[in-house]
């Protein structure tokens, strides 16, 4: 029975990655009205994982709006960046350096903003490592480190804490694995000295043996964006039913969320006029760490 359940999803994934889209309708303005409804998450688990947390919540937008929602999954950053700037999705979860890069590239703005547990629009990455004689980052000079490539949380601010901390990339050796939830196996598997990932994942692994050599400055949150060539009519409805949750307060929204990812989980906020100039200061941080002189 279990490899019939890991067929079925695998099955069910494959569906989700490009290649199954809608033809697009144009509305008066010239911009893109999708007769589907799309939903594109930013890669950080393996799609597999990533289906289980989103599908639920693609499963609520299609029963609170009424519209065919779908969930759309991309093998890496630059593919998800695509999508958004070709107006293929209807709607992006994004982390700030992704946010940034899609804004620089076509324009693309946030439009929700998800909160933490705390109802802050805001998130950190941590620095780990499971040996603990190594307890700053200048102890991992010379270190196997990984990184998902592209990631915020997971590759470019920790990239940039270490420089800040007189460690240049050339003084490490970095290891470029697949996705977040990689990383932390890696990591006890001796694989690699330390990485950085996403606070919320290392609270779901703190009865392991990591330690937290550092904890970046708070970021902002994963936002809901969309580029400009996409009809905001076709995604009303959606900030409609995401913003009537109060998972936090109501216990009925809570059982609503109960099996979505600890990032959407919390309920969402229309971003202040603050969140997008201090997403974009990130892209300065994409620039250095990547070399991109464009």
């Amino acid at each position: 029975m279990k490899t019939v359940a890991y067929l079925v999803t695998f099955l069910a994934v494959l569906t989700l990655l490009p290649g199954n889209g809608a033809a697009d309708s144009h509305d008066s303005q010239g911009n893109r009205d999708s007769s589907s409804y799309t939903l594109a998450v930013v890669p950080f688990y393996s799609p597999e994982k990533m289906w289980l947390l989103y599908s639920p919540v693609v499963d609520y937008l299609r029963k609170s709006t009424g519209q065919p929602w779908e969930l759309k999954l991309y093998h890496n950053h630059d593919e998800f960046i695509d999508a958004i700037c070709d107006g293929r999705v209807t709607a992006a979860l994004a982390g700030p350096v992704p946010l940034s890069r899609a804004y620089h590239r076509c324009g693309a703005r946030p439009f929700l903003v998800a909160l933490d547990k705390h109802g802050k629009p805001s998130y950190r990455s941590v620095i780990l490592t499971t040996d603990p004689a190594i307890t700053t980052l200048t102890g991992l000079k010379g270190k196997k480190i990984g990184f998902f490539r592209g990631s915020t949380a997971a590759h470019i601010v920790p990239a940039k804490m270490l420089i800040d901390a007189g460690l240049s990339l050339s003084a490490i050796q970095p290891v470029f694995l697949d996705s977040q939830d990689r990383l932390i196996s890696a990591l006890l598997g001796g694989e690699i000295a330390a990485a950085g990932v996403k606070e919320a994942l290392y609270q779901k692994f703190r009865k392991e043996d990591l330690h937290v050599i550092a904890t970046s400055d708070k970021l902002p949150n994963f936002a809901l964006c969309a580029s400009p060539t996409v009809s905001s009519k076709s995604r009303e409805r959606l900030m409609t039913a995401l913003l009537s949750l109060k998972p936090t307060t109501q216990r009925h929204d809570a059982e609503i969320v109960k099996n979505w990812d600890d990032e959407v989980k919390n309920g969402f906020i229309v971003p202040d006029n603050e969140f997008l100039p201090l997403a974009l200061t990130l892209y300065t941080y994409f620039r250095e760490v990547t070399n991109d002189r464009r």
